[in-house]
């Protein structure tokens, strides 16, 4: 009996469209070209699951900060010349999708996926007994200039009153909240606490699901390159790779920012291109018997990410337009210490580059800042495009899928993430 689905893709979207599938019955094989599961983008992210970060990065004003980043303005978002000929097209797009009117309904939807798929992932968290170093102690974003904590202000009011938890608080209040902010509290602005998000192990809670999707017959090839999809009669029915033709019902298509050249062959062209990302991650110098960080902190002005996990502390920043350049110079890593020490001058005044792992990924964001969940066309889905918000929508994103390729009810409206949308 041919297989129901395959899924080309074992970050945290393949591994969670997966585990929806398989648990309702269906059989399920994942595909993925690394030597491991969830080594690419979903390896050492920023460690957070965070619906209140819902608005994608194309926001009023980004065309100008682009602009002014290709001349060595700061900027949150990065665009590196030798892309731009790649990124015409979906730039454009990105760009039309600005306006206030359109990134609010961005914001709305993800906001809606992302507080449905947070509800999952705890729930499979605990089902599963997955330790990934969950502490659900929430999360604060802090400010360092009052009119950015009024216009983040005034997104949150929107985002509360669909059902996001968040309270205002003072600089001196967000140190009472985690007190490693204690040295630069005269700097901040205010911050808002998020009570519902949370910091916890991606790469760890990957692990867990690949576990229970082997226990439940799934199969799971790990270095295995898929070199292209086989059609028969307009259908897919699998994909030509390195190690044979494997076949399935169905395949999906959830390898993030690759999505596009496995697709890209079938007519199926999608507004989505990599932005690259950068983490250092610091293991074992936090010391228990000392006063160490316990909430994930977003520093908006800086644009980057500090989070304990364990005794380690990672920094996540940076959104570089660079096509899929792998190299990770110095130039680049350097300002991530630099943001560590900006946030926690105290404990990181003694650490030294050399001592970081570095890591980078390629998040695939869409023009529109929505990722892409459903069938293209005979035999063939997809699920992509989360942006910088995989791990948030996971699990939402898989259960969707899978109620939309089951053809069960779903508890979203799911035409927002329409492959064919414009």
């Amino acid at each position: 009996m041919k297989l129901d689905f395959q899924i080309i893709g074992g970050g945290l979207i393949g591994l969670s469209t997966a585990y929806a599938l398989i648990k309702r019955g269906a059989s399920v094989r994942i595909i993925e070209a690394r030597e491991g599961i969830a080594l690419e983008t979903s390896f050492a992210n920023a460690g957070m699951v965070h619906a209140s970060l819902a608005d994608p990065w194309n926001g009023p004003g980004v065309g100008r900060r682009l602009l002014g980043s290709i001349f060595g303005l700061p900027s949150p978002m990065i665009l590196r010349l030798q892309a731009l000929p790649s990124v015409t097209t979906w730039g454009l797009k990105f760009l039309k999708h600005a306006t206030p009117a359109r990134h609010w309904h961005a914001t709305k939807a993800n906001y809606q996926l992302a507080n449905y798929s947070v509800n999952l992932i705890q729930n499979w968290r605990e089902e599963l007994n997955i330790e990934d170093d969950y502490q659900g102690l929430g999360l604060l974003k802090v400010f360092r200039d009052a009119p950015t904590l009024a216009k983040a202000s005034a997104l949150t009011n929107k985002l509360q009153a669909l059902g996001l938890k968040a309270e205002y608080i003072t600089g001196e209040e967000a140190a009472v909240k985690e007190p490693c902010l204690g040295p630069v509290t005269d700097r901040l602005a205010g911050a808002i606490y998020y009570p519902e998000d949370y910091k916890a192990d991606a790469y760890a809670f990957c692990q867990g699901l690949a576990t229970e999707i082997k226990r439940l017959g799934g199969e799971i090839l790990t270095g295995v390159f898929v070199k292209a999809l086989l059609s028969e009669r307009g259908k897919v029915i699998g994909a030509g790779a390195d190690a044979g033709d494997l076949c399935a019902n169905t395949t999906i298509i959830a390898a993030g920012a690759h999505s596009t050249h496995v697709l890209r062959p079938q007519g199926v062209k999608l507004a989505l291109r990599p932005v690259k990302g950068y983490s250092l991650t610091f293991e074992d110098i936090l010391d228990e018997n000392q006063t160490a960080p316990k909430l994930p902190v977003v520093d908006d002005a800086l644009h980057c990410a500090v989070t304990p996990l364990g005794k380690s502390i990672r920094i996540a920043g940076t959104a570089e337009i660079t096509g899929y350049n792998r190299s990770m110079p110095n130039a680049r890593l350097r300002p991530l210490l630099e943001m560590l020490r900006a946030v926690y001058p105290e404990l990181s005044q003694n650490i030294p580059l050399e001592d970081g792992i570095a890591w980078h990924g390629f998040r695939p964001v869409s023009a529109d800042g929505m990722p892409f969940i459903g069938h293209v066309k005979p035999g063939l889905a997809i699920n992509t495009g989360h942006g910088h918000m995989g791990w948030t929508m996971s699990a939402g994103s898989g259960e969707l899928l899978a109620n939309l390729l089951l053809g069960t009810s779903t508890e979203l409206e799911a035409s927002a993430f329409n492959p064919s949308r414009n």
